[in-house]
């Protein structure tokens, strides 16, 4: 990175800076809009303990949601939808003290990345109510503006969040980040390509790696 370049913030999302997954709650308000949703639950409840048994991947159970909850609706329902809880969430579920710390960067003149593995159509909307230009996360497939069950360019989770960023900032080799602010296991790899590896609220999983990495702690209410 040349003195030129503007020094790069990366944050999470979910557990960083919202208080809790989305994608979770997303799919939650999703099958309130559409009550017969419910009868694909205990499906899906099978589905997760196979995921926590590790028979299938993290990939495989959020295809499974998006068939099962948000596959075969039109582009203009779902955006409308995803749209509303960007809002909802932007206003009840994000920490004060991210926004302080993402607005405190941005006076800085520093670049901001919000980087996620859960789903664009309410990831985009969302980053940009908080005030990220830059926000890189899972993409959906569509055909003829119908939601399909499939990831375009595949799951944004754990070492693929750090190619993804590469390939977003057009670098061969190595990314020089000034901070990266993360909450779980799977950003292990990202904050560690960081200058200042940031770990909020982390899990116990976490918790372990950062303490024998150096990382630093951080709470956020």
């Amino acid at each position: 990175m040349s003195r030129n370049d503007p020094a790069v913030v990366i944050f999470d999302l979910d557990g960083t800076i919202t208080r809790y997954d989305t994608y979770v709650r997303f799919l939650v308000y999703s099958i309130y809009q559409q009550p017969l949703k419910t009868l694909r639950l205990p499906g899906l409840a099978i589905d997760v303990v196979r995921h926590k048994l590790g028979k299938q991947t993290n990939t495989w159970l959020k295809k499974r949601f998006l068939a099962a909850i948000l596959a075969g609706q039109k582009r203009s329902e779902i955006d409308t939808r995803a749209k509303k809880y960007a809002s909802y969430v932007a206003e009840t579920g994000v920490h004060n003290d991210a926004l302080a710390c993402i607005k405190s960067h941005q006076d800085l003149g520093h670049e901001l990345i919000l980087l996620s593995a859960s789903l664009d159509i309410y990831v985009e909307p969302l980053g940009e109510l908080l005030g990220f230009k830059n926000i890189i996360c899972t993409r959906t497939s569509w055909i003829e503006d119908v939601l399909c069950h499939e990831l375009d360019g595949g799951n944004c989770y754990g070492d693929a969040k750090v190619d993804r960023l590469r390939q977003s900032l057009d670098r061969a080799s190595g990314v020089n980040i000034l901070v990266a602010y993360g909450d779980h296991e799977t950003d292990f790899p990202l904050l560690k390509i960081a200058q200042r590896g940031v770990v909020v609220n982390p899990d116990e999983k976490l918790r372990v790696k950062a303490g024998d990495h150096q990382l630093e702690f951080v709470e956020w209410e």
